[in-house]
């Protein structure tokens, strides 16, 4: 009788853990699943930022709630390496849009150095002619 009971339990406890395994598997397949596509989405947001015209503060705006949204959702029963791996993916995305923001700002210094050197370089031919004219002035008043 001991053998029958062995033989007939210790499948049972095994088919119960490799289904509650399965199970995990699949909830994480679907996670992975749908937290490519939200990333997906965001790097496509992100990309956006650089076509010309676009409203950067709303879009960063909407960058960062759905960063937010999607770190969320991050299962925390999750074990330890998948976690940090699924917060590294946010935290790289979260320095990209930084990156992306001061890539901006330094678009717009870009021009106004360009302005600096036009009015510089007229600043430089004025003083030049200033220059000139002072030497006459003093030969001819020889």
């Amino acid at each position: 009788m001991v053998a029958v009971f062995f033989n007939f339990r210790v499948p049972q406890k095994e088919n119960a853990l490799l289904k509650e395994r399965a199970k995990n598997m699949e909830r994480e397949m679907q996670f992975q699943k749908t937290f490519a596509s939200e990333i997906d989405g965001i790097k496509s947001m992100i990309d956006s930022l650089d076509i010309p015209g676009q409203n950067v503060s709303f879009i960063n705006n909407l960058i960062g709630s759905k960063l937010a949204d999607v770190q969320t959702t991050i299962p925390r029963e999750d074990s330890t390496y998948r976690y940090n791996m699924y917060l590294g993916v946010i935290e790289t995305l979260v320095d990209l849009q930084k990156a992306k923001k001061e890539l901006h700002g330094l678009a717009d210094a870009k021009s106004k150095i360009e302005e600096y050197k036009v009015a510089l370089e007229s600043t430089r031919n004025e003083l030049e002619q200033t220059k000139r004219d002072r030497d006459i002035l003093r030969l001819s008043q020889k």
